[in-house]
């Protein structure tokens, strides 16, 4: 081995991972048994899904033990070569794929790698000859590991693990480190599926590899209500593997006026209800922002302080939230709804959960620059939730013997309007570093929204695809922990003003709990008027309920958690 291989040194991610089964609680927090008593015996399970399970050395192996009882009925290869057995293999095997403790127990063809041999000439082919990574059979790969490199090593492996993802539809859930320190392999990644815990017990953000691989990016994704990173990250691959053979399984979901499907390397038909872009669009959009575990952790209050807040409209420790799979499984089965500029037949009109697959968009090759899709709220659907994905572009090079690692993030927004207040625009999503852009947002019953998509200020033309998933759902999302009919979020603002508080409007109450403009003791439409004439106000205001000297979504979020309540308090 050479110096340079020598150097790439992985660290297992777990060093005490409790071998026990999924409890039944797990699959509670995730949704998992909402589903199964809807869908008895037709839930899908991953059946004829193949995966790929990475493992880091422990202890000088790294096969999950074949013999063990969740994995009767399966054929696990070990492509590497390795004689002994692995407990941390054995526990990410179990929640993986496993026939009690997993999402996707129908899955039964699974090979295993070890890291090094996985990055290097066993699949990404990193350092061997300049070759493009080689194809593979599976369609999820699980890395319950964790390493950092030398920046040049490690974004040439993100290139070419970005490049699986985007070229083969290839999907790679990621773990991100326990405790605050960073490991940017493989979670660093922009088309992975970054994940963390619930207890937020991890890194956030990204860390610095290059001009490509910024720090900052939005990490994690997503979370799991588990006490590791690698207990949490096969339940993902899991629910993965489960909604990849519901989108394979079921064509009719597809339904693009000029694409439904695609074949990758391997020869395999991608249907559009199961690319990566669609898959993580639907896991992120059905996440739950406010959760009640059994399990270790939870999510009460999401993106409530500014610090919290990314550019991309998720919260900096959860990402966009805990996964829910009944939720993303309604999205994915609501089937493929287009935007009025592919599909004017349909005048962009969407339900209240589904996505959609684009293609082509950006302004080049004739593609459109706008994608536009319109619903109303009703008294039974209050609050959206919407994520748009696209992959990070890497070139791959012409031949197998000429990977060409050249990256390109092109920038893409979303935004929605109230139509019914004249077009007005409530809410957005613009980073410039991230590859996703979501929005929850609350809305006002028998209100019309617009959901609007397109390339960022100063993004030139181009030519590229995305995945777009959505959910309309009851409810404002806070939790009531206490059950005192209070939310959480009103229960932790200082109901007496002190000097640190604001007090615009001088009732003696301040301002983060009183949205009671004309101090009739009810927050009514007059109250929205005052409101409404104050939106992207700037410094002290009566709007300013949340102190950043700002009138803008955050605000409203507020004012609609307090809509007709008796004030000032809630």
């Amino acid at each position: 081995m050479t110096t340079q291989l020598k150097v790439l040194a992985l660290f297992l991610l777990i060093t005490s991972f409790v071998s026990s089964p999924a409890s039944a609680g797990l699959k509670d927090d995730i949704g998992h048994t909402e589903l199964q008593a809807e869908l008895g015996e037709n839930l899908p399970d991953g059946s004829g899904v193949s995966v790929l399970q990475v493992e880091a050395p422990s202890l000088g192996s790294w096969m999950p033990d074949t013999g063990h009882v969740e994995f009767t009925g399966k054929t696990i290869i070990d492509i590497t070569g390795d004689d002994g057995i692995s407990g941390h293999a054995t526990s990410v095997g179990r929640y993986f794929y496993g026939n009690a403790s997993s999402l996707a127990p129908g899955v039964t063809d699974i090979a295993v790698f070890e890291a090094n041999h996985f990055i290097q000439n066993g699949f990404l082919r990193f350092n061997y000859y300049g070759f493009q990574p080689d194809q593979s059979t599976s369609r999820v790969a699980n890395h319950s590991w964790v390493s950092t490199l030398p920046p040049t090593f490690s974004g040439e492996i993100l290139r070419r693990l970005d490049w699986v993802v985007m070229g083969d539809e290839f999907i790679q859930v990621a773990a991100l480190n326990n405790g605050s320190t960073q490991k940017e392999l493989l979670s660093n990644a922009f088309n992975v599926i970054a994940v963390g815990r619930t207890d937020a017990n991890h890194p956030r953000g990204s860390a610095f590899v290059d001009d490509t691989y910024t720090s900052g990016r939005t990490r994690p994704d997503l979370v799991v209500p588990k006490t590791s990173t690698s207990g949490a990250t096969p339940v993902i691959s899991s629910a993965v593997a489960l909604l990849v053979e519901l989108g394979h399984e079921n064509p009719m979901f597809s339904s693009d006026p000029v694409i439904e499907s695609t074949t990758n390397r391997n020869g395999d038909t991608i249907y559009n209800a199961e690319r990566a872009e669609v898959i993580k669009a639907a896991l992120m959009a059905g996440a739950d922002r406010a959760t009640e575990n059994t399990e270790p952790g939870d999510i009460v209050d999401y993106r409530q302080e500014a610090p919290d807040r990314t550019d991309n409209g998720l919260d900096r420790r959860y990402g966009a939230g805990q996964l829910n799979i009944y939720n993303a499984y309604q999205i994915i089965s609501s089937g493929e709804q287009n935007s009025m500029e592919d599909d004017s037949g349909e005048q962009g009109l969407i339900g209240y959960a589904g996505f959609d697959y684009d293609p082509s968009f950006g302004g080049a090759g004739g593609s459109n620059t706008v994608a536009s899709y319109y619903f109303t709220a009703d008294s039974e659907h209050t609050v959206l939730c919407v994520s748009l994905v696209w992959n990070l572009r890497i070139a791959g090079g012409l031949y197998l013997w000429a990977f060409d690692g050249t990256a390109t993030l092109y920038d893409l927004d979303i935004r929605l309007y109230d139509m019914t207040e004249g077009g007005l625009e409530i809410a957005s999503s613009k980073s410039l570093i991230d590859n996703t852009e979501n929005l929850f947002v609350p809305l006002t019953s028998g209100h019309d929204y617009l959901i609007q998509l397109a390339p960022g200020q100063g993004q030139g033309d181009f030519e590229w695809d995305y995945g777009l998933a959505w959910q309309v759902k009851a409810g404002n999302g806070v939790v009531d922990s206490d059950g005192d009919t209070i939310s959480d979020d009103v229960d932790n603002c200082l109901l007496t003003p002190n000097a640190d508080q604001l007090d615009t409007d001088a009732d003696g109450y301040g301002n983060a709990c009183d949205c009671d403009f004309n101090n009739d003791d009810m927050v009514n439409i007059y109250d929205y008027m005052a409101f409404k004439g104050l939106w992207l106000a700037t410094g002290p205001s009566d709007a300013d309920f949340n102190g950043d000297n700002m009138v803008n979504i955050y605000d409203y979020i507020t004012f609609k958690s307090r809509w007709l309540s008796t004030a000032p308090y809630y």
